[in-house]
């Protein structure tokens, strides 16, 4: 069965589907459309006579933490801590990042206007995320939560400040999240990551971890 999910966002009202086939969903009241289905060329089609845009491709990423094949507590550059406030400056991170991220570029064409709030909306549903600083300056951070099986730690959400990359800052709270995985008792760390991000899919690579079940976006908006 779909699992659909209804937010507002001022004026907007996002409808995200996720599914396993194409159907036909209710989307009644919706300005935005955003469905995750898996990859397959037949589905493409279909998804396209509905009137949706493909806008990306998804891999699942799993890190085993039975096994520990990279010294992770040498990578950490920059040790990162554990707090709960600072969402400011979390946000704006985010949201000079995330500027072609399917989760919040909810709209056909990129809008940073349209993403802006539904980026603050997750930093706000935060309880506690790691930071990475520099000079008592936030530069990066990172989010993991409990899958919904209960087996995983997932990374939520991360980011770390392009004027910031070369510190190592994204390498230490990724070595971060896994060794506070493994402390927590999971059996595995899980992400989800766009196949254009380069950047990422490499970092994860570089840390032991396998990719699979390849998973669509595709968008519509609708006027009212």
């Amino acid at each position: 069965m779909a699992k659909i999910e209804r937010t507002q966002y001022g004026t907007r009202t996002l409808v995200d589907i996720a599914a396993k086939k194409v159907e036909d969903w209710d989307t009644s009241g919706a300005t935005n459309i955003r469905v995750s289905l898996p990859s397959d060329m037949e589905t493409m089609l279909l998804m396209q006579k509905k009137g949706f845009q493909f806008a990306d491709r998804m891999l699942q990423v799993t890190i085993s933490l039975s096994k520990e094949c990279v010294d992770y507590k040498k990578l950490i550059r920059i040790q990162p801590m554990c707090i709960s406030d600072r969402k400011e400056e979390v946000t704006k991170i985010a949201q000079s990042s995330f500027v072609r991220d399917r989760r919040f570029h909810v709209a056909v064409a990129y809008n940073q206007e349209i993403a802006n709030p539904i980026i603050a909306d997750w930093v706000e549903k935060l309880e506690d995320f790691y930071v990475c600083t520099y000079q008592e300056r936030l530069i990066g951070f990172l989010a993991l939560k409990e899958s919904e099986d209960g087996k995983a730690a997932r990374i939520h959400l991360a980011a770390v400040d392009e004027r910031y990359r070369m510190t190592g800052a994204a390498l230490s709270l990724y070595a971060h999240a896994v060794l506070e995985g493994k402390r927590l008792g999971y059996r595995q760390i899980e992400g989800t990551i766009s196949c254009s991000n380069v950047s990422v899919l490499n970092l994860y690579s570089f840390l032991g971890g396998t990719f699979s079940n390849p998973t669509d976006i595709y968008l519509k908006e609708v006027s009212k």
